[in-house]
């Protein structure tokens, strides 16, 4: 029994981490006793914890002051994984495991307010393809009633099996009337629909007949409304109930905030994703967004998030995501403003948003130049060489750095000598951030950097075996003296040293004549040692977590060294004269 009780502490003590509370919240003093039921049943007969969310049914119309069109963006992304992470989180803690199921319930309400069921649709179905999840279960209305052949008539059964205490739409305006907690939740519906949403006028519709409408509409949606719940009642009775509107969390209803820090309601369906200079993420309203401290980014032609920056000075430029659902930044500047007017702020706040950013047709005249460029981001590592390292294939190349062969995946500096003087401060010393400047571009299709993104991996595998990857120790060796000849031992899975998020720290290993590096997986025998590294080897090149960067004259490339890996794939003697300047800095 005292286990049982600390179980159900952890859990409920971990879910309301993840609630939206007001000033009247009653989570401790009556909802964590409604919660409990729930729980001890699970625990008592070793079932999977189930939770459901309705929601995530359509975006706003309304894209001038809600949204930013149609399609999920990076808001939906945000919602998602944040319920992804308190499933996983919980199944942690419950061998069972548990299951988060998302009712997207635009079908019951849409064409009230003005979306198409084409459109609805497609925005359903772009949900399950937007990011990895472990415990999400999509259900749609359809998959509630399958008999149905069309949407009218999911509602239609919506409606019907439902068992509502009013006949129809008439008696439920009419209840209205008399009742004042069914006038409050009208009226505060109207202002929704008025306000919010703000429904297009009918051409030649008066003041007069637009408020008539916006006031029948929203009876619609409370009768739906009902109906509603009644189905999620009926399919998922069993379930914690999990909402995006704001309740007491008194229970049955729980106020999910669908993103950390929230301090009131935002869905978003009804808002926009926004990026800010220090790492947070946060949900607001489209019209909430100074247009003079932020900037669109876009993905595949559709904007995708805000990003803030420090000032205006950002405006002109344009900013185009690689991959999703964070991953890359190609930075364009159509008007010539000139790179200069991005901010140190803004560029290594990018360049940890996105992994890394590529700024398209820099020009340096030397490679001085361009190190004093790179002195505004850090310390820089000197070389014997110098801070400079000109990458170009040679003739007699002593490692495949400097060589037309692939170059193996790995985070620079990490073989630095046990005898360099940053690495006995430090073993875990490696350099922060590293600059790409392409001097001279290899023929097309060949010579591409890759960069693996080690968050899209560590989704792909999920917390647990991100945290079981902590105890995990390899040892890298090699004999090129250019790294010191050391051999080094890293955690697969280790602790971003500022801000505390689990990174992969993997090298990939080579048989290389000119260069070997060698991976010992410590406490593994042959067999799960090979299984382990066959593994990360398919996740590291994956295409949802690496990028094979095409060079173009006067790229310039920042590289968050610390959540990225990054490599190089073989080229042709046509791409001999391909020449790369690097500077990593501290």
């Amino acid at each position: 029994m005292e286990h049982r009780d600390a179980w159900i502490a952890a859990v409920s003590d971990l879910l309301a981490g993840y609630l939206l509370k007001g000033t009247d919240d009653c989570f401790d003093t009556q909802g964590r006793a409604h919660l409990a039921l729930r729980l001890g049943h699970c625990f008592d007969q070793s079932l999977p914890v189930r939770l459901v969310l309705p929601g995530f049914p359509c975006k706003s119309p309304n894209a001038i002051d809600q949204t930013l069109g149609v399609l999920p963006d990076y808001g939906e992304v945000i919602a998602i994984e944040r319920l992804d992470q308190l499933g996983q989180a919980i199944a942690a803690l419950h061998a069972p495991g548990c299951v988060v199921s998302i009712l997207s319930d635009g079908t019951t309400f849409n064409d009230i307010v003005g979306v198409a069921d084409d459109v609805r649709e497609t925005y359903n179905r772009a949900l399950r393809e937007l990011c990895t999840t472990h415990t999400i279960q999509w259900v749609s209305m359809e998959d509630l009633f399958p008999q149905a052949q069309s949407a009218d008539s999911v509602r239609a059964s919506l409606i019907k099996q439902a068992r509502l205490p009013w006949k129809n739409l008439g008696d439920l305006i009419e209840q209205s009337r008399e009742d004042e907690s069914l006038s409050q939740a009208h009226d505060h519906l109207c202002s929704h629909l008025y306000n919010d949403l703000r429904l297009c006028r009918e051409d030649g519709q008066s003041e007069d007949e637009y408020l008539q409408q916006i006031n029948f509409k929203a009876y619609q949606m409370m009768y739906r409304g009902q109906a509603l719940n009644a189905a999620v009642d009926r399919f998922f009775g069993d379930d914690i109930r999990l909402s995006v509107h704001q309740y007491s969390n008194a229970g049955p209803k729980f106020t999910f905030g669908l993103a950390e820090g929230l301090t009131r309601v935002y869905s978003p369906w009804h808002a926009v994703p926004v990026c800010n200079l220090d790492g947070s993420q946060i949900l607001r309203t489209r019209a909430q967004v100074d247009l003079d401290h932020h900037v669109l980014v876009t993905y595949e032609g559709r904007p995708w998030l805000y990003h803030q920056t420090e000032n205006p000075q950002a405006k002109g430029f344009e900013y185009e995501l690689q991959k999703l659902p964070l991953f890359g930044l190609v930075v364009r500047d159509p008007l010539g403003l000139g790179f200069e007017r991005l901010s140190t702020g803004l560029l290594e706040a990018l360049v940890e948003t996105f992994g890394f950013v590529c700024l398209k047709d820099c020009r340096f005249d030397d490679q001085d130049s361009f190190a004093r460029s790179c002195e505004r981001f850090g310390t820089l590592y000197e070389w014997a060489f110098g801070a400079v390292h000109v990458v170009k294939p040679a003739d007699k190349p002593q490692g495949v750095v400097h060589s037309l062969e692939k170059t193996p995946l790995h985070w620079d500096l990490n073989m630095l000598p046990d005898s360099d003087a940053q690495v006995q401060r430090n073993p875990k010393f490696c350099a922060s951030k590293f600059m790409l400047y392409c001097k001279t571009a290899p023929q097309p299709g060949e010579g591409q950097t890759t960069v693996v993104d080690s968050r899209n991996v560590l989704r792909k595998v999920g917390q647990q075996v991100a945290r079981q990857w902590q105890d995990v120790n390899i040892t890298y060796y090699t004999k090129m003296t250019y790294f010191g000849g050391s051999p080094r031992m890293y955690s697969l899975v280790d602790h971003h040293p500022r801000s505390g998020e689990l990174i992969l720290r993997y090298q990939e290993g080579t048989d290389s004549t000119l260069q070997t590096l060698s991976q010992a997986v410590q406490d593994h025998d042959e067999e799960a040692q090979q299984a382990l590294l066959e593994q990360v080897n398919a996740l590291v090149y994956d295409p949802e977590c690496m990028i094979a960067h095409q060079w173009s004259e006067g790229d310039l490339v920042l590289i968050d060294n610390y959540r990225t890996l990054h490599g190089r794939l073989p080229m042709s003697a046509g791409s001999s004269s391909r020449e790369l300047w690097r500077v990593q800095v501290y």
